[in-house]
């Protein structure tokens, strides 16, 4: 939704340091007769040839002195060590040329980063940007890499997730692993800031960073000082599955000016149908994908809450710019909070009402 706005703000500022050192030598230069040869003089109290016979001329070369600037070399940016978000001290060599992506959310950070280009594996539900597998190998899914291809690609860098941690052993035997894990917005930027060090890209990645800052705070001008209505997020219809504390669409509400009425679970959670209907949730939002229709909702429990009575039904328009920890969360963010509070925004949307029976 935001696509265009959120590439054209990301770019690479280049900056160039230029020293140099100026070595000179001080010489004087008398001028003498014509029938005596012209002379260097190393200093002005060296005496000439006529005033003692003992002393000849020295040529320049040999007596003057030439003052040199010993310049400071530039320390190499490589080998560099950083700590991932799995607590290790990985230690990357030189700069990674070959990079393999274990999930599409590192993928999509890549490619804002300005660093498309050096990912050579990507997984097979990669898809932004589009036409992203096109050139690329396929190295399986996102839980269940091909260890054996991603070998055959020789890369010099593998980027993962905690997902991958089962993998570790095999992956450390290919390349330097370095392991992405961010629970909320916050953890975002620094997984970005991370990437942009490790690319030798950190500008691009503080440019990146800071527009989805700029993005947040003018959603969260918006919504200040409104109510928070209290909101239900179905990532998943049967079983109904919810995400709680510690996941991306817990912040999100939080930040769109909502509360999430099953803060209090833990990651993705299971619950019943019966659970939502006694917290009374004010505005119903599922995931595009959730397997479940206005009907459905309707013709459930739910049809009981304020949500539905009031015709507050939402469906998000991209799931995976919802669910997936990169830049696109900005994007996500808007959304919900068009849907939470499209008063800020002078929006008034139809109400959803459910079919009458009969």
């Amino acid at each position: 939704m935001r696509n265009a706005k959120l590439l054209g703000v990301l770019f690479l500022v280049a900056i160039v340091f230029v020293s140099g050192c100026i070595g000179g030598s001080s010489e004087q230069t008398q001028t003498r007769s014509s029938s005596t040869p012209s002379t260097t003089l190393t200093s002005q109290n060296t005496p000439s040839p006529t005033e003692n016979s003992a002393n000849t001329a020295t040529p320049a070369s040999e007596n003057s002195t030439t003052l040199k600037c010993e310049c400071p070399k530039a320390k190499p940016y490589y080998p560099l060590t950083i700590a991932d978000f799995a607590g290790r001290n990985v230690t990357i060599e030189k700069e990674p040329k070959k990079i393999v992506s274990l999930a599409p959310s590192i993928t999509e950070t890549l490619y804002f980063l300005g660093a498309l280009d050096r990912v050579i594996g990507v997984t097979k539900f990669d898809d932004y940007p589009p036409g992203v597998q096109e050139g690329r190998e396929i190295i399986g899914g996102f839980s269940d890499p091909n260890i054996e291809v991603i070998a055959s690609l020789e890369p010099d860098l593998i980027i993962g997730t905690s997902m991958h941690l089962k993998y570790l052993d095999q992956l450390e035997k290919i390349a330097p692993v370095i392991i992405l894990d961010p629970k909320n917005m916050d953890e975002v930027y620094d997984a970005i800031e991370l990437l942009g060090k490790v690319l030798n890209q950190s500008e691009r990645a503080e440019g990146v960073v800071e527009f989805m800052k700029a993005e947040v705070a003018d959603v969260q001008f918006r919504v200040s000082n409104k109510t928070r209505p209290k909101v239900l997020f179905i990532s998943w219809w049967n079983p109904l599955y919810v995400p709680g504390n510690g996941t991306f669409q817990d912040s999100l509400i939080e930040l769109a000016g909502g509360e999430n009425v099953f803060h209090d679970a833990k990651s993705w959670a299971q619950v019943s149908l019966e659970e939502a209907v006694a917290r009374n949730p004010e505005i119903i939002i599922l995931s595009a994908h959730a397997g479940a229709t206005i009907d459905d909702i309707c013709n459930s429990p739910l049809a009981d809450t304020d949500a539905v009575k009031n015709g507050r039904i939402y469906f998000v328009s991209d799931d995976n710019a919802v669910s997936r920890p990169g830049p696109r969360l900005v994007e996500a963010l808007e959304e919900l909070s068009y849907f939470i509070h499209p008063e800020a925004y002078g929006y008034n949307f139809q109400p959803v009402t459910c079919p009458v029976e009969g």
